[in-house]
């Protein structure tokens, strides 16, 4: 037993090292040290609510991208230097924590609850803080899945301070989004003959009657996801276990930020936990009840392999778009978070956007 239990501290002590080193390394990398650089996490102030935001860029003269994180409530600022870095040369990128998540939801009292309402006035906050204190007339906004409910609704309503959008898997309606991905699932040939076909059709049958959040069964739309990414997923997905690591070994991510990871591995908690903006999220939001008539550019990233979210559903939703200039780009050997499934193509991607734009944000 004494050797066992030698053997299992040892494990630790060099697990506990190795991401010790493996921090410190990857903070000598992503450290920004040029003369108008900043790297920077703080709090700003929202109506009494402490609401954590993450900047980072190697010039404050760069124009400013906002991204606003997916989930619900699933922020990526502990890992931004990962899938951003090689942007961070020509953006200063804002990451920030949504209200009820993350770092914003422990620096406060852990029972502020969100809306959609509430939350497109924060990313406002936001936006004004970042023209005032860098001296920008309008920023890029940039919405992941659910970022993408935010920042479609905000562009609307507030134009004036976008210089343009970038939806990344664009949500058009959550919960039709999700159906549609595992019709495409059923339409390949190696689900034919198989369990997965079977049970995948009762799924989508049993799936298609329900019409409000209280009648959707969790069990089953985590199954349908699961038998979906069978036949949809690519090989360049990153893995859980990989997204684990990245995250362990990032010196962004603290105490805070493990603590709702955590969280977020217990869905029923999780999902009641978020109900308010879960219930939007799926049932409250389409944006074919929004106008088609952008008055900024408009650009699309679709990760090929996206079994989260139907993105020939957003690609249908955006022919119809009318707007100053639009794209839409498919990233290859690439799932739902494109950024970290392939970091290059999609700063490369991001790189040809601002090519597209001015520069003068």
């Amino acid at each position: 037993m004494l050797i066992v239990f030698i053997i299992i501290i040892s494990v630790i002590a060099l697990v506990t090292f190795s991401v010790l080193v493996l921090r410190l390394i990857n903070s000598n990398k992503n450290k920004i040290d040029t003369e108008s650089g900043i790297q920077e996490s703080t709090y700003i102030d929202i109506d009494g609510m402490k609401q954590y935001i993450q900047i980072r860029g190697e010039s404050t003269e760069n124009p400013v991208m906002i991204f606003i994180h997916g989930g619900p409530a699933s922020p990526m600022g502990y890992v931004s230097a990962y899938y951003q870095r090689e942007l961070e040369s020509e953006l200063t990128i804002i990451n920030y924590d949504q209200r009820g998540c993350g770092r914003t939801y422990y620096a406060n009292d852990c029972n502020a609850n969100a809306d959609i309402d509430l939350l497109v006035n924060d990313l406002n906050v936001i936006v004004e803080y970042v023209k005032e204190r860098f001296g920008k007339k309008n920023v890029i906004i940039a919405g992941h899945s659910w970022g993408t409910v935010i920042g479609s609704i905000y562009v609307q309503k507030y134009p004036e301070n976008v210089n343009c959008y970038i939806g990344i898997s664009q949500i058009t309606n959550l919960y039709k989004n999700k159906l549609n991905v595992a019709r495409t699932a059923l339409e390949k040939d190696e689900i034919k003959g198989t369990e997965d076909e079977q049970k995948l059709t009762e799924l989508i049958k049993r799936m298609s009657r329900v019409n409000d959040y209280n009648d959707m069964s969790l069990d089953d739309l985590s199954q349908l996801v699961t038998a979906t990414s069978k036949y949809i997923a690519c090989e360049g997905e990153m893995s859980g276990l990989s997204q684990m690591i990245t995250g362990i070994t990032s010196p962004d991510m603290n105490f805070d930020d493990m603590k709702w990871f955590m969280l977020q591995m217990n869905t029923e908690k999780f999902f009641a936990q978020n109900k308010g903006i879960m219930e939007y999220a799926f049932f409250g939001f389409d944006i074919n009840l929004i106008s088609k008539t952008y008055n900024v550019p408009v650009y699309y990233l679709a990760g090929k392999g996206d079994y989260a979210v139907c993105q020939e559903d957003a690609q249908a939703y955006y022919e119809n778009i009318e707007a100053p200039d639009k794209a839409f780009y498919w990233i290859e050997n690439a799932g739902h978070s494109m950024f970290m499934d392939n970091p290059k193509l999609y700063c490369d991607t991001v790189k040809n956007i601002l090519s597209k734009t001015e520069k003068s944000a």
